[in-house]
């Protein structure tokens, strides 16, 4: 009788290990807090932090700011945007399908006209302004969703997408939430794993895995990285959109890492030369920016211009 005690002491001590090694989420950082604290790094001017549409018609957040705590999720903190109520993605373990969120609660017509969708509902959008020196953008995401299960990737998906254009433009956003190397948009019909029996893999080797325990999710994608090329010193918008689509079954999540949105400056290639004289350059087109040329690891004294002879 002692053995048998002891051993399910020991079970239930490890199944509660287990559960408590989830991410906690915060949903009561304010918006732009959320934004300029916890997701922009770098050089960015940000203006006009706002979120149209989320979860408050439906008397909840479905924004939040997310630490790994004791799990094993890819991201020591972020924020995350999602289809219902954003505590529910974690905290402690729920097993139910998360179903969350009503019919009245709408969607952003810029993601139905960019992806070329419709009947999206139970939509989640943080977007703002933004001027950077660099001539690249990028961050850090997850996608993380209730539709990873049985035969559901070969069939629906949840609308998702970041969209960026210049402010000043009357034109169509650009979608940079992209399966790596094409146009084609990341949802759960795009990334997932063969189906047997009912459809092959879909870029497999960006999909993690299925009931990974430190979410509520069912399943979630690796991490990917957003990227888009912009002119320094313009000012562009920024839309970051997760909606249900057709009803409101089956939640999804983003997960953006926390400060992770940066500026990059592309140099250009790499250049390998066996020649006597080459000019390298380096100008970014900033007349307030500072040079500083390196060789093995060390300042070249003296070199501080735009270009090294």
């Amino acid at each position: 009788m002692r053995r048998i005690s002891y051993v399910c002491s020991l079970a239930l001590l490890v199944t509660n290990l287990l559960f408590s090694q989830q991410i906690t989420i915060d949903n009561t950082v304010p918006l732009q807090q959320l934004v300029e604290n916890n997701l922009v790094e770098g050089c960015f001017e940000i203006t006009n932090i706002s979120s149209p549409v989320n979860g408050s018609v439906n008397g909840f957040s479905s924004y939040a700011y997310f630490e790994r705590a004791s799990s094993n999720f890819p991201f020591e903190n972020g924020i995350m945007l999602s289809t219902g109520n954003a505590n529910s993605g974690g905290n402690t373990v729920n097993t139910n399908i998360l179903n969350e969120g009503q019919s009245n609660w709408g969607t952003d017509p810029d993601l139905e006209a960019t992806l070329g969708i419709s009947n999206t509902l139970n939509a989640t959008s943080i977007e703002f302004d933004f001027v950077s020196i660099s001539n690249t953008v990028q961050f850090n995401y997850l996608l993380a969703s209730e539709e990873y299960f049985s035969n559901f990737p070969c069939d629906y998906s949840d609308g998702f997408a970041f969209l960026i254009k210049p402010s000043s433009s009357t034109g169509p956003y650009q979608n940079i939430a992209l399966v790596p190397g094409t146009s084609i948009p990341v949802n759960t019909n795009t990334v997932h794993d063969e189906i047997v029996g009912f459809c092959p893999e879909q870029n497999g080797q960006y999909f993690d895995g299925y009931n990974m325990g430190d979410t509520n999710y069912n399943g979630r994608t690796q991490v990917l990285t957003a990227s888009a090329s912009i002119t320094p010193y313009q000012q562009y918008h920024i839309k970051l959109i997760i909606a249900d689509q057709t009803d409101q079954n089956y939640d999804s999540a983003v997960f953006i890492q926390g400060n992770s949105f940066n500026s990059v400056v592309d140099l250009g290639n790499d250049i390998t030369t066996c020649a006597d004289m080459l000019t390298l350059d380096a100008d970014i087109q900033n007349s307030q920016a500072t040079y500083t040329w390196l060789l093995n690891g060390n300042p070249i004294p003296g070199e501080n211009n735009p270009t090294l002879n």
